[in-house]
């Protein structure tokens, strides 16, 4: 299976995996098994995430990438009972700002619970809720979870924010898909062109509706320009972790769009 597939099972459990062996930033000395605050920087994204450092379990992930326009949010949810499909509601919280946004349930294979992701503005209120002294309230689909900070939060959320407001790397390419197929596009993902290993997968669990676009940025892109692809489009029989099919050739420095056709 490659990774792309293993992505699918549960992107923020692909996420603590990343952080896996990396030198994360400094936490105070508790219970290695207990869920904390923690952080990183990897492939390019700065990361503020909460769980057990080293393990397949996070709870929540914001990550942010020099430049970029926007703070990605990963929750796993296994207590408010939404099911797999269903459109949430989300409302983050704290020193008297909120932030919320919707997202359709993603199964977490893992967990047995549901993911929900999003890409917030860094705007203050978000600022304001992450790098705040105060706990910070997840309520999901009416249900509310706390999470006291600590030193680390406040500091590993700071150098998040520090990489959201760096300029873009000069490398860094930026590339579009559009899914003009009938089916949602389940996973994409690329590789240098020659060496078809497909170490990436862009989407993680949320699939791209017919019609759809996402932008996503290959680090140090422009270095390299031409990149085999290969993607999932979904079916009503296929199973959870389907091989990516080849998808051809492209020099995404010429042409940053990648349109996927039935």
């Amino acid at each position: 299976m490659t990774r792309v597939g293993k992505i699918r099972l549960g992107f923020l459990a692909a996420t603590a995996i990343a952080l896996t062996g990396a030198a994360t930033w400094p936490a105070a000395a508790q219970d290695q098994d207990k869920p904390r605050w923690f952080g990183n920087t990897y492939d390019g994204k700065t990361v503020l995430a909460y769980g057990v450092p080293d393990s397949d379990y996070v709870i929540l992930n914001f990550s942010c990438r020099p430049g970029a326009p926007v703070v990605k949010v990963g929750i796993q949810d296994d207590d408010s009972g939404a099911k797999e499909g269903q459109l949430v509601r989300v409302r983050l919280a704290t020193a008297g700002r909120q932030v919320e946004f919707s997202d359709k349930a993603v199964a977490n294979q893992e967990s047995g619970g549901i993911e929900l992701h999003a890409e917030l503005p860094p705007d203050e209120a978000l600022r304001r809720i992450l790098t705040s002294d105060e706990s910070l309230e997840v309520t999901v689909k009416g249900h509310t979870q706390s999470y006291a900070k600590d030193k680390v939060s406040e500091s590993t959320a700071a150098k998040m924010f520090a990489a959201c407001d760096a300029p873009k790397p000069a490398d860094d390419l930026d590339v579009t898909v559009t899914n003009k197929a009938r089916l949602p596009l389940q996973s994409f993902a690329y590789s240098q062109a020659g060496v078809n290993s497909f170490e990436s997968g862009e989407f993680g669990n949320r699939s791209l509706e017919p019609g759809a676009s996402r932008t996503f940025i290959i680090p140090d892109g422009r270095k390299v320009c031409t990149f085999d692809t290969a993607v999932v489009v979904a079916k009503d029989d296929a199973e959870c972790c389907e091989e990516p099919k080849p998808a051809g050739k492209q020099n995404f420095c010429k042409n940053s769009t990648f349109v996927v056709h039935d």
